[in-house]
């Protein structure tokens, strides 16, 4: 007779879950149906799909020693999880202060780029001062030069 899954769980003395991951898609084809009970379409598991899944529950895949074995060794496995995130931690917090000497050598580093920068401004502006007080003078000298009493004299000789 065609058993639910509620029933195959309670028999097996598993999870609906656990019942459900074994429900491939190839097992739901080959072993499972959609029945109306009272009224609701209900996916019931065939007799060969029940032996091979009663095979599968009670071949050596007893849960109560997994059950005595996790409570047994709990306090063992606290404490190892917690010497774990123990060092975790540390490991973590020697990584940030590795990443705050990163982050204030990179704000020394900006620091003297925005200096030398504003240096290398300061030159270019003293260089086009220079540059523009130079060409000033020049025009000037020129000016002088053409205007120069000599030049009058030997025009007025010749």
């Amino acid at each position: 007779m065609p058993k639910t899954i509620k029933e195959l769980a309670d028999e097996f003395g598993v999870s609906k879950q656990a019942v459900r991951k074994k429900l491939d898609a190839n097992f739901r084809v080959k072993y499972v149906q959609t029945v109306p009970r009272s009224g609701v379409q209900t996916l019931v598991v065939s007799d060969s799909g029940y032996l091979l899944l009663k095979k599968h529950f009670d071949g050596g895949n007893n849960q109560e020693p997994r059950e005595k074995a996790f409570t047994s060794n709990a306090g063992n496995r606290n404490t190892d999880t917690i010497e774990l995130l123990n060092q975790q931690l540390a490991i973590k917090d020697s990584q940030i202060k590795e990443k705050d000497e990163q982050l204030k050598s990179m704000q020394k580093l900006l620091d003297q780029s925005q200096q030398l920068q504003l240096m290398t401004e300061k030159k270019v502006e003293e260089l086009e001062t220079t540059t523009s007080i130079k060409i000033k003078y020049d025009n000037l000298n020129l000016k002088q030069k053409s205007n120069a009493w000599w030049k009058f004299w030997l025009k007025n000789k010749t």
